[in-house]
């Protein structure tokens, strides 16, 4: 398996199924990472995992406290919008959504390509995926998402 290629393919696709349902690239990946990070959530290290600008994290972390799915966090020594999450069925409606566009990609081998996106996104260590996957590039036929 070709981690870096194969994440960079979950990720494009991702972005498509956010256009398809938000008609906005990032926010499924956005609202997804959210989901599962640890409190306190501030817009630049939502960007860093992303590789997104800053400006547009920090606009999709407001619109999701809008919601009311994100709420402030209180500091008076910390300049940056620090937020946590709140209890709000947008966050299981995210990552199932998230995670099934990923299985999508590779029926077969659907988990364990899950598995290799939360790894790399959230615990930052690539680490290989089971080794019944094969070396074989993703399955689907989904076109180009540039």
């Amino acid at each position: 398996m070709k981690f870096d290629s194969d994440i960079g393919q979950i990720r494009e696709r991702l972005q498509e199924l956010s256009r398809q349902i938000f008609s906005k690239k990032h926010r499924l990946e956005i609202a997804a990472l959210v989901s599962a990070m640890e409190p306190p959530i501030w817009a630049r290290q939502v960007a860093k995992t992303l590789d997104i600008g800053e400006n547009q994290a920090a606009s999709e972390l407001h619109e999701f406290e809008q919601l009311g799915a994100l709420q402030q966090f209180p500091s008076e020594f910390d300049r940056r919008k620090l937020y946590v999450v709140t209890p709000h069925w947008l966050w299981r409606a995210v990552r199932e959504a998230q995670d099934s566009g990923i299985r999508e990609l590779d029926p077969e081998n659907g988990e364990a390509l899950v598995a290799a996106y939360w790894t790399a996104m959230v615990d930052h260590a690539p680490r290989p995926v089971l080794a019944d996957t094969g070396d074989h590039e993703l399955g689907g036929n989904y076109g180009d998402f540039s």
